[in-house]
């Protein structure tokens, strides 16, 4: 560009006409198109001109043979060409200040010049962020739970520099040695390679380029007994970050959100603490975080990214961060849309499920295998495929979204149960279990209060696998059977020991067999459950044992052929015991 930028040159004799045919020939020689460079005799710029200014002057009367030095900018936004990315954009303010604008909104091209004042480049304002972005990539993300870590280890693995920050001392500490909290295939040792590198930690919020903030959204209910969510985290994390913000800095939030909470709280935040401007000091969006545990590391280079940003400055930043992840990238037209597509992606899953389920509960009533009803219904039927029914839905994202989605309906003074049914037929899930298991032991004549029941899958879904117990259905069906007096051991294939006893459930390692068990009950679908041998599981339980099986893992008639037993599937019941 150094070499051709001599092409854009005018002088007081350039005419309107010869202008724009500067501005048809300038991608010819890979110069950017609409700005001309009014130039004195030592070459040293005087003034810019652009297509608005030429519009301008027709208005007031020239025409194509005008001379267009009088309707040239005689202050444009110019920086000399030594100074970094960073302090031209440290300093940009203070130049649309002088010049008394107060936006960079219709600041389009800047000009760098030589040392003489000589022109040497042209950079837009929107390359000017995805310079800085790429040059520097200094991000802090606020909040190591499993979307902020799992998005630090592959922004990490991606070359950015990153420093994650956790209130949490004890999973601090893990972090810096190395070690991680939560199981995702392929986490620790990306971890390992990176921490002290280019992965840092800390407790403290400090100074960066970017910052993401990723912490928690729990929903909670209120005193009119309806879901709304708990934003404190959500602020107090812009409150840390809006006390480090510094001019050109990038916020991004990632973190599930009422539609409307980026604008209305977290902008507000920051702007009051920093006492800086959004969209002009600093930038803002809205990314959210659409992975599914088990997979997130994968899915964070594959799924596409949305953006939305607080304008189009704020979207191309985050854009330029992301595109180094993943290959795909969403942009949307507000913060708001991006605030409603998490919603949209998790509300739609769990109503889908919650129909799936609903049907399970209707066949119990006529003693149909739901998992071979569903199966059937979708065979060879191209459109519109069925879910599996399942004991619930669990997890931190499907158990709170949907009640965020209905605290948003409310708030719009729309209809707010859609959002919420869905909810209240999962969770009722968890009452449906224990009354299968109730009337499987009246069949074999046993107080379900004296009875030994093993839970096989205390974490919140088997596939892909994770040991996040947290929402897990598999506790909440543990409450009711605990208020029964019921005799509970659990087991899970990931979750660990020390996790399984800290929520009140014996740990019991199914290597040790099933000798003192009366009911087994099989919660999530780790494919590893289904390699064990149901003859031997069977026969050697207490006498009359009780199989559930939450997942279809297992065919009815090896478990009640093995031995006089009781079969319960989500919504059949086969048994051998009468018939014996």
């Amino acid at each position: 560009m150094k070499k051709n930028i001599s092409k854009l040159f005018c002088s007081n004799k350039t005419t309107i006409k010869q202008v724009l045919e500067k501005f048809d020939k300038a991608s010819k020689f890979n110069l950017p198109s609409g700005i001309g460079l009014f130039v004195d005799k030592k070459m040293n710029l005087i003034g810019v001109i652009s297509e608005g200014d030429i519009r301008r002057a027709f208005l007031k009367g020239a025409n194509l043979n005008s001379k267009a030095e009088p309707y040239m900018i005689l202050s444009p936004v110019v920086f000399n060409s030594t100074k970094s990315v960073t302090e031209i954009l440290q300093e940009l303010p203070k130049e649309l200040k002088l010049r008394g604008r107060k936006s960079s909104k219709f600041l389009d091209k800047i000009v760098l010049v030589d040392k003489k004042g000589v022109p040497e480049k042209i950079i837009s304002y929107h390359q000017l962020w995805e310079q800085k972005v790429a040059m520097h990539r200094n991000i802090t993300i606020v909040g190591m739970g499993y979307v902020g870590l799992t998005l630090a280890i592959v922004m990490a693995e991606s070359g950015f520099n990153i420093v994650g920050v956790e209130s949490n001392i004890k999973k601090l500490n893990l972090l810096k040695k190395g070690e991680s909290y939560i199981h995702e295939n392929g986490l620790t040792e990306i971890l390992k390679e990176s921490v002290n590198r280019n992965l840092n930690f800390t407790s403290e919020t400090n100074y960066s380029d970017v910052f993401i903030i990723s912490v928690g959204t729990p929903v909670s209910k209120n005193s009119s007994n309806t879901f709304e969510p708990n934003l404190s985290y959500l602020k107090n994390s812009c409150e840390q970050v809006g006390l480090k913000l510094k001019h050109g800095n990038l916020v991004i939030l990632r973190s599930t959100v009422p539609v409307g909470a980026t604008r209305k709280i977290a902008k507000v935040i920051l702007e009051k603490k920093s006492g800086l401007v959004c969209g002009i000091d600093f930038h803002l969006s809205f990314a959210p975080e659409r992975t599914a545990e088990g997979s997130a590391l994968k899915e964070l280079r594959s799924l596409p990214q949305i953006i939305g940003g607080y304008n189009n400055d704020s979207v191309n930043a985050t854009s330029a961060i992301f595109r180094d992840i993943t290959s795909t990238i969403v942009t949307v037209e507000s913060l708001e849309e991006a605030e409603m597509v998490k919603l949209i992606n998790n509300s739609f899953r769990d109503y889908i499920f919650a129909f799936s389920n609903q049907v399970a509960k209707l066949s119990a009533k006529f003693n149909i295998n739901a998992h071979r009803l569903i199966m059937n219904s979708n065979k060879g039927y191209v459109r519109d495929k069925v879910p599996n029914p399942s004991p619930g839905v669990g997890g931190p994202c499907l158990t709170k979204d949907p009640y965020i989605f209905s605290y948003v309906a409310k708030e719009a003074l729309m209809d707010d149960n859609f959002f919420s049914n869905s909810r209240h037929v999962n969770e009722s899930m968890h009452s449906f279990v224990f009354s299968r298991i109730k009337k499987a032991s009246n069949i074999v004549k046993k107080k379900i209060k004296d009875i030994n029941i093993l839970f096989c899958g205390l974490a919140f879904k088997g596939n892909p696998e994770t040991g996040d117990i947290r929402d897990s259905i598999s506790l909440e069906i543990a409450k009711i059977f605990k208020k029964e007096n019921c005799n509970i051991y659990g087991y899970d294939e990931v979750a660990t020991k020390e996790e399984i006893n800290a929520e009140g459930i014996i740990f019991h390692d199914i290597k040790l067999g099933f000798e003192k068990f009366d009911a087994i009950l099989f919660l999530n679908n780790h494919k590893n459950f289904e390699k064990i041998n149901e003859f031997e599981m069977v026969r050697s339980m207490k006498e009359n044992p009780i199989i559930f099986d939450g997942w279809n893992l297992f065919h009815y008639h090896d478990i009640i052929s093995s031995r006089p037993s009781v079969y319960i599937g989500l919504s059949d019941i086969k048994e051998s015991i009468t018939k014996s």
